[in-house]
């Protein structure tokens, strides 16, 4: 059966439209733009990396081989297809597939094929009869009745059913076996993850049977006071001046915050926000964790106890400025952040600066350069690590959170810590100073400026 490209597009709108996939946007997107660019004659389009960068808003230095997101979600839609034909569109005269070892779809007309729609040339009664009263003919020109009376009827029912069973425990078992290999394809590691140099900066998390805490920032911010909040607020409220109003009104993320009065104030915001590196650093760290067949427990840091960070490896992104256990644990670094917006370095190397401060375009006030520490270090009972990814500013977190996460600077940083170890393995705690240059808010080159190793005692 010759199918239409308008026939395939309704049966893709109803899909899409299923329960099934009511709560599966990615996946929805997924299947739209694959079925629309094989409609439109552009397979050729349907590579990895197209569709990393179009559907799932990947960067244009995605890398498939340490972010599978387009295999994972492959095997999930695959997954989703397979339970929607099994339940709503089990009755479906048009069936979407997506094999594997490509992303290209393909329509198929199975019951069609099967003969399953070949028309009747007359209704009947389940005993035989037609709805005009009439025996129905067989195929020798007997009336059924008649047949009836001349066969085992109910041994014949039995024998089909008996059928009917064994085709179905062979279905069940090829479900049970394609299910089966979907999770064994889930639980596989992407391979380029395997290398000694993304061991020497993940190993004591991804082989931690347990899954690590990632604590978020709340920094300290300020929005206007409005109606609705409690007088327990107003009463800290900080007044400002109209003309300070007019600044604030001209950036973005203050429109629609204030709908005017002679006296706008402020109060703290607390609790409520994360910086945009901080975030961006969740993205990329749970994407990675996902890539190594390990999932993260993200809490914000006033929600943190000493517990956690006592019993399981954490992650804290954020410096001392903008999440709390920062600034807590027992520190013995050489680098270390001061409330003055800088890094200090204790014990300058050759070359090598005792402070480093961050560096702002002159005209427009943005930020040119930022520095960042990623500080691996025993917890408090030394049984497990505490990674921390801190900018002195945002800009600068998001960058530590880049530089461990994607492919060439993984590689830059376990090849100098194995350098570092020397016929040793690399050191498990450590410290990494980075310079993070910014454009517009967003880090652009990140160099390894110095790398100090720490001991492994804590103390």
């Amino acid at each position: 059966m010759e199918l239409g490209k308008e026939q395939k597009i309704e049966q893709l709108e109803k899909v899409l439209q299923s329960r099934t996939l009511q709560n599966s946007e990615n996946l929805k997107a997924f299947l739209r733009f694959v079925v629309e660019k094989t409609l439109a004659d552009e397979d050729v389009q349907l590579k990895e990396y197209t569709i990393a960068t179009e559907v799932f808003g990947r960067r244009s230095d995605y890398d498939p081989r340490i972010d599978s997101v387009v295999r994972v979600q492959a095997g999930r839609l695959r997954t989703k297809l397979q339970e929607y034909y099994t339940v709503e569109g089990k009755n479906d005269q048009i069936v979407i597939d997506l094999p594997k070892g490509h992303y290209h779809p393909v329509f198929n007309c199975p019951h069609a094929e099967s003969g399953q729609q070949t028309p009747r040339t007359g209704a009947s009664t389940d005993d035989g009869v037609a709805s005009n009263g009439h025996p129905m003919p067989t195929a020798e020109g007997q009336p059924t009745s008649e047949v009836a009376s001349t066969g085992p009827r109910p041994k014949l029912a039995m024998f089909l059913m008996g059928g009917l069973i064994i085709v179905l425990s062979v279905f069940v078992g090829l479900l049970y076996s394609s299910n089966r290999e979907l999770q064994r394809q889930a639980r596989t590691v992407d391979p380029s993850l395997n290398t000694e140099d993304f061991k020497a900066v993940w190993s004591q998390f991804v082989d931690d049977p347990e899954s690590p805490l990632l604590v978020l920032s709340n920094p300290t911010l300020f929005r206007f006071l409005n109606d609705a909040d409690p007088a327990s607020l107003a009463r800290r409220a900080l007044q400002i001046t109209p003309e300070q109003t007019r600044s604030l009104l001209d950036a973005p993320e203050f429109k629609g915050q204030y709908s005017g009065g002679d006296s706008p104030r402020l109060i703290p915001s607390l609790g409520m926000y994360t910086g945009m590196g901080e975030a961006v650093g969740v993205y990329r760290l749970t994407d990675l964790m996902r890539s190594s067949n390990k999932t993260v427990q993200l809490r914000q840091s006033r929600h943190v106890n000493a517990a956690d960070l006592k019993y399981r490896n954490v992650i804290l992104l954020g410096s001392i400025y903008v999440n709390e256990w920062s600034r807590r644990l027992p520190t013995v670094e050489n680098f270390v952040h001061t409330f003055s917006a800088t890094i200090e370095n204790r014990d300058p190397l050759p070359g090598e600066e005792r402070t480093y401060k961050p560096q702002f375009n002159e005209q427009t006030g943005q930020m040119a350069i930022d520095y960042a520490l990623i500080t691996v270090k025993p917890n408090v009972s030394g049984e497990h690590a505490v990674m921390t990814l801190s900018g002195i500013f945002s800009e600068g977190t998001e960058g530590a959170a880049e530089f461990v996460t994607t492919r060439n600077h993984l590689t830059v940083l376990g090849q100098r810590l194995r350098q570092l170890g020397g016929q040793n393995a690399p050191p498990k705690y450590y410290q990494a100073l980075l310079k993070v240059e910014v454009e517009n808010g967003t880090p652009t080159t990140i160099s390894l400026l110095s790398l100090r190793a720490l001991p492994e005692t804590g103390k």
